[in-house]
């Protein structure tokens, strides 16, 4: 959120009995002190209970809010924050929690409203003109927004810090011209200052000037060589210049800095800030089943045994509450058991290249072309796709590497993403033979993006969407003895494609509209087998199918995806 929030100063409203204003006030310093005590949901159900006591006061109306949004619930604080402001429109706190709410729901045009009615009471506020100014541009209300920028402009000319901010709010907006023209003038005032030569590097990036970029990009890694930002915006530089292996070796070199093991004495220090405690009950069940099998692996991983029993006594401690698929905030104590390793690198199991390739040699390559060409919009089933060496490398890869960082998924599966370090020279050759064995498919096409997702077993998989590129490949590698229904599994394929002028990021974040788009449609269903790969058009909708696995961690249903070419 753009400023910091605390109790407000809101006044309150109308009081209903049996509560009187100072002690509905004395609640709600009651429940803030659970908020920051991490007992954040304890306080939401204390604020929750207050405001139906007292329906009227504004002040609980306003602390409900603030809550329900940091507890990532925007759509239940919208009410309760517009209440506040309604009642006083110029109140710093509930203004900047609004917007940032309406930010979250893509509300722009209800954003502008809000500043613009909170500058008429605040005109001066630069803080509130670059939030009009963002929300306009957010709103693709693009004139309005150069006005107000060409209005501040005078004011703030001799500012590097407010012409970073201009340069952020247009780079941020995909005016990437704009963008590099601020950051330049920010640096002609501050000419060493590393965030506006790092943005600079992002915009040349997204403006396609690459070698300018590379340029910037390798000056700026010989002063701050560990820059987890810069790691990761240099390795994506590459990756979109087909060097897979400098991408990868970057992307893992900033893995290795983010993700490392915290120290003992960094635990207590890191879990101060709620950010680093926020998980799912399904990654923190994923978590200790796969510290108790490296463990039975023999994978020496230090304190394994106190960090497993940390992890049992969080989950026993967490299922008494209501908090499935959700993603929640462990308190200090809690964290202070687990934070060790919980979303960071245990351990990184090596896979190399193979001699004599990753794909099995047998497949007639040419007819696997030729199916895909035939089947209208372009899908092709193929099975025993690697060879047994492989499969058994990238299965013990993902069984041991702790690389399963992406938690928030709350259906039940975790992901490992490529810029979060997923990735290995096996990984690399894979996407390199599949590239020399169907040049006219895939062939033309680098690899866009590639990542891994692991189920729990008593959960959902992913719901309908799209993939922004030009060949999805989607391949399973855990045995069919864990799987408890050949019949599903695996993955469904509608042979219509998404509209081309769709925007990706909104509708894949509603599903319910593609599965209405696609509901009479004809769909491929393939069910899972382990070592299947489905090669298909990346703008066809498809979503994963029911499942149904073994118990177990090694019994996790698990797919690897790899996106080619660009939309």
């Amino acid at each position: 959120m753009p400023w910091p929030w605390r109790l407000a100063t809101v006044p309150a409203g109308r009081v209903s009995d049996p509560m009187s204003a100072t002690n509905t006030r004395q609640a709600l310093e009651d429940a803030m002190r659970l908020h920051r005590a991490g007992q954040r949901e304890a306080a939401l159900t204390r604020v929750r209970e207050l405001q139906a006591i007292a329906p009227a006061d504004i002040s609980v109306r306003y602390v409900l809010g603030a809550l329900e949004a940091d507890a990532g619930r925007p759509q239940a604080a919208v009410g309760h924050l517009e209440a506040a402001v309604d009642v006083q429109p110029g109140h710093d706190q509930a203004v900047v929690l609004l917007g940032a709410v309406y930010r979250t729901l893509a509300r722009f045009h209800d954003a502008v409203r809000l500043w613009r009615r909170y500058l008429d009471l605040h005109g001066g506020d630069m803080r509130a003109r670059f939030s009009l100014i963002e929300a306009l541009l957010s709103a693709g209300h693009r004139a309005d927004a150069d006005r107000e920028v060409a209005a501040v402009l005078p004011t703030v000319s001799a500012d590097p810090d407010a012409l970073l901010g201009i340069g952020i709010l247009y780079h941020s907006s995909g005016r990437h011209d704009l963008a590099i023209d601020y950051y330049r003038r920010s640096l002609s005032l501050r000419p060493g200052h590393l965030e506006t030569r790092q943005n600079l590097a992002a915009a040349l990036q997204a403006g396609g000037d690459l070698d300018a970029a590379e340029t910037l990009y390798r000056e700026l890694l010989v002063s701050v060589p560990d820059n987890v930002d810069l790691l990761r915006n240099f390795a994506t530089l590459c990756k979109d210049r087909d060097d897979l292996a400098t991408a990868i070796d970057h992307y893992g070199h900033a893995m290795r800095i983010s993700r490392r093991r915290l120290r003992s004495d960094e635990i207590a220090r890191t879990g101060r800030d709620p950010a680093y405690r926020r998980t799912t009950l399904h990654s923190l069940r994923l978590e200790l089943e796969q510290l108790v099998h490296l463990r039975d692996e023999g994978v020496p991983i230090e304190d394994v045994d106190r960090l497993i029993d940390g992890y049992r006594r969080v989950l026993e401690e967490l299922a008494a509450r209501s908090v499935e698929g959700q993603r929640i905030v462990l308190d200090e104590t809690q964290f202070a058991r687990i934070g060790a390793v919980m979303q960071r690198l245990a351990y990184l199991e090596p896979t190399a290249p193979l001699e004599g390739g990753a794909l099995n040699p047998d497949l007639d390559y040419a007819a696997i072309q030729q199916a895909y060409r035939d089947s209208g919009p372009g899908i092709v089933i193929v099975d025993e796709f690697l060879r047994n060496e492989a499969l058994v490398a990238l299965r013990r890869y993902l069984h041991l590497s702790t690389i399963w960082f992406g938690y928030g998924r709350v259906r039940g599966y975790c992901g490992s993403y490529m810029e979060d370090g997923f990735g290995n020279g096996l990984l690399l050759q894979l996407a390199a033979d599949m590239r020399e064995k169907l040049p006219d498919i895939v062939g033309p096409h680098h690899l866009n993006q590639m990542w891994a997702y692991i189920y729990d077993q008593t959960m959902a998989g992913i719901t309908a969407h799209a993939d922004p590129a030009a060949v999805n490949l989607n391949f399973w590698i855990t045995p069919d003895a864990a799987n408890l229904d050949a019949n599903s599994g695996g993955l469904v394929v509608s042979r219509r494609e998404a509209p081309r002028e769709w925007d990706f990021e909104a509708y894949n974040n509603r599903p319910e509209i593609l599965e209405e788009f696609v509901a009479d449609d004809d769909r491929c269903v393939t069910p899972y087998r382990c070592n299947r790969m489905v090669m298909f058009n990346s703008n066809l909708v498809h979503k994963t199918d029911a499942f149904s696995f073994r118990p177990g961690f090694t019994n996790r249903r698990i797919n690897i995806t790899m996106l080619f070419g660009d939309r």
